[in-house]
C-alpha cells in the first residue's frame, strides 16, 4: 500500500505481522440465491480460523441504503462471528453507497496492514451514488479492496448487456484502483481457497511512505511502483492518491 505522509515501521515489513480485516457483506435478497450468502459466511469464518495475535476483525453489511456495523473491530472474534450466523438477506443493492461509506470505518483498524473483503453479487439497484461520483471516492482509498463477485448458475448464458447489469465492471474498478483483485466465483464454489488466498496476500502487504511537498495543483496524482531486483514479481498498489506533488528526494 502507499500512503502519503507516512513512513513504515518494521513490523510493517514483515510478512508475519498483524493485519486489519474489515469484511463488508451485501445481504440484499439476490443473495438469497445458490447459497450466495451462506458462502460468504464461510469464506469469513475460514479467514477469522487463519487468524494471528494482533488481528482485528470488523463486519459491515450493506442492503437498500444502508451499512450497518454488525460487529467492530476487535481482536475477539466471538460477537463478529455468532452476529455473522444471524446475518439474513432481503432488500435491493446499494453496492456505490455501501463502498462510499465503508472506508472511512475502515480506519478504526489498529493494525498498518489491512484490507476491505466485499462480498456482492453485484447487482446495483438502489445506489443513490453516480458512477462518476463513486470514481471521484475512489481516488481517496487507500485501503486494498478485494471484491469477491459471486454468480448464480445463469450468469454463463447472460448476454454482454446484462453482464454489465451486475456492475462486474465497477468491481473490477473498485478492486484494482485500490491495490486489491476481483475474484468471480459461483455461488455453489467453495470460496475458502479465495479467502485464504486474500489472507496471504495482505499479510505481504508493504507499507510505502511519502510526504507530499505541499506545493503544486491539488489534484489526483498516479503512483508507480518498479523493482529493481530480477525475476518475475507481480505488484499491485493503489492507482494513485489526490494531493499535491511528493516532495523531491534529496
Amino acid at each position: 500500500a502507499c500512503v502519503p505522509g507516512q513512513e513504515p515501521t518494521p513490523e510493517e515489513r514483515d510478512d508475519t505481522a498483524p493485519a486489519s480485516f474489515a469484511f463488508l457483506v451485501d445481504t440484499s435478497g439476490s443473495m438469497r440465491l445458490a447459497g450466495k450468502l451462506d458462502s460468504a459466511k464461510s469464506a469469513i469464518r475460514h479467514i477469522v480460523a487463519l487468524r494471528r495475535p494482533g488481528d482485528d476483525f470488523a463486519l459491515f453489511a450493506f442492503s437498500e441504503d444502508e451499512v450497518s456495523l454488525i460487529a467492530d473491530f476487535s481482536s475477539d472474534p466471538t460477537r463478529l462471528l455468532k452476529a455473522l450466523g444471524g446475518l439474513e438477506a432481503g432488500g435491493r443493492t446499494a453496492l456505490f453507497d455501501a463502498v462510499a461509506a465503508t472506508p472511512s470505518r475502515m480506519l478504526a483498524g489498529k493494525n498498518g496492514k489491512r484490507a476491505i473483503l466485499l462480498f456482492t453479487d453485484g447487482v446495483d439497484n438502489a445506489s443513490r451514488l453516480t458512477a462518476e461520483e463513486m470514481a471521484e471516492i475512489l481516488q481517496q482509498v487507500s485501503i486494498p479492496v478485494y471484491t469477491i463477485g459471486m454468480k448464480n448458475a445463469a450468469f454463463d448464458r447472460l448476454t454482454d448487456e446484462e453482464r454489465k447489469d451486475l456492475a462486474l465492471d465497477n468491481l473490477k474498478l473498485l478492486a484494482y484502483s485500490s491495490g486489491g483483485q476481483m475474484f468471480l466465483a459461483s455461488g455453489e464454489q467453495d470460496l475458502n481457497p479465495i479467502a485464504a488466498k486474500i489472507n496471504e496476500e495482505v499479510r505481504k502487504q508493504y507499507l510505502l511512505g511519502f510526504a507530499p511537498s505541499g506545493q503544486g495543483e491539488l489534484k489526483y496524482r498516479v503512483v508507480v511502483v518498479s523493482l529493481t531486483k530480477p525475476g518475475k514479481w507481480t505488484v499491485r498498489t493503489r492507482r494513485g492518491y489526490r494531493g499535491t506533488a511528493p516532495a523531491v528526494a534529496h
